[in-house]
């Protein structure tokens, strides 16, 4: 928990440095990718049993999750038979429930992810993925009792997390695998409130290979 505080902590302080750093380190994988890589990439889709974690000093709170969907393109760039890089761009539906003296809430937290995962290929078939990724916020809403607000003023632009998990390469191009992505920052922008807020997502995808090997 210490350390987990301890990486939250330095994600908040650099915050806009983190931001230059993903863009930069996105355009350098499709640079040196193209140059002197073996690229493969596609499409991919799939489940989010997502959450989130509210933490204020000693007090901390996790509610229900909540099941949503993401979808996008990944590209594979690998630098030789077993190591390489995944960039992906995926749209991501993430948050929370609440449910209060038989109120419920939910928080509607969209993002445009951009993982730029370390890949490891375990066997031809299995490979482990593990790195950073930025998600931006797209929109934020609340809903209760079936009421929307819009709250994404009072939610920071950015969110960093890291990711890890595995993916199976299946004949004819099929993909499929699961992730994990634990929240590192504090989303929470509203004045005077001091709770920290953090994503975490669970995922399970498919997806289908467009070109390379």
């Amino acid at each position: 928990m210490l350390v987990l505080r301890r990486f939250k902590q330095f994600f908040q302080l650099n915050h806009n440095a983190m931001n230059r750093f993903f863009l930069t380190a996105f355009a350098v994988c499709a640079v040196v990718g193209a140059a002197n890589a073996q690229i493969s990439g596609g499409i991919k889709a799939g489940l989010n049993f997502a959450n989130q974690d509210y933490e204020e000093g000693s007090f901390s709170v996790s509610p229900d999750g909540r099941t949503g969907f993401h979808a996008g393109a990944y590209l594979s760039i690998m630098f030789s038979d077993n190591v390489g890089l995944q960039p992906e761009l995926l749209y991501s539906a993430q948050g929370s429930e609440f449910d209060f003296a038989g109120t419920e809430t939910i928080q509607k937290f969209n993002y445009i992810n951009v993982p730029i995962l370390l890949k490891y290929q375990v066997v031809d078939i299995l490979s482990l993925h593990a790195g950073p990724q930025i998600g931006f916020l797209a929109s934020a809403e609340t809903e209760t009792d079936g009421n929307d607000e819009d709250i994404s003023d009072n939610i920071k632009g950015s969110d960093f997390s890291l990711a890890f998990g595995g993916q199976v390469d299946l004949p004819m191009g099929l993909i499929g695998g699961i992730r994990y992505s634990l929240g590192l920052s504090d989303v929470n922008d509203l004045d005077g409130d001091d709770t920290e807020v953090s994503n975490n997502n669970f995922q399970i995808y498919v997806g289908f290979k467009l070109f390379g090997e």
